[in-house]
């Protein structure tokens, strides 16, 4: 189970919180960049001794690289991940697999990815494919109601 995106962390901020140091509350960037325990550090020691808090300055794009680092890895993630078959064409695969037909709970069991599918939903498809001849429905041996390929 995944939990929510990353967020990126923007420039302007980070920069914004860095000149709040200048006035005494060095470290917020650090915080802000999801370095908690330096920007901690900084926030008792006065960005050691505003020493830190200069070199942040020089190394802010460094650190900016750094905290967006888990944003640009899920966002390659999503880019990489394939693009799921339309639902017609998972049917229709499904209903060629099946020499006997499949009832909705094969559908529903069968798709993917399965939490983007409502039986609402599904039930209109097939009502569609069966309007455009590409599905008919029948009984099996068990008396269910099964969908096959004409």
């Amino acid at each position: 189970m995944e939990g929510p995106a990353p967020q990126r962390r923007q420039a302007v901020l980070a920069y914004t919180l860095w000149g709040l140091g200048l006035v005494g509350f060095c470290g917020l960037h650090r915080l802000y960049l999801r370095r908690p325990v330096s920007g901690s550090a900084f926030l008792f020691t006065a960005g050691f001794l505003g020493i830190g808090q200069l070199l942040d300055l020089l190394q802010m794009q460094r650190l900016l690289e750094q905290a967006n680092q888990p944003f640009l890895l899920a966002e390659a993630r999503r880019a990489a991940a394939p693009a799921p078959e339309p639902l017609e064409r998972q049917l229709l695969r499904l209903a060629r697999r099946s020499a006997d037909g499949f009832t909705l709970n094969d559908a529903l069991l069968a798709l993917d990815p399965p939490h983007l599918t409502d039986v609402a939903g599904l039930r209109q498809a097939i009502d569609r494919m069966q309007h455009n001849h590409l599905l008919e429905v029948g009984n099996d041996a068990r008396g269910r109601i099964v969908y096959r390929e004409p």
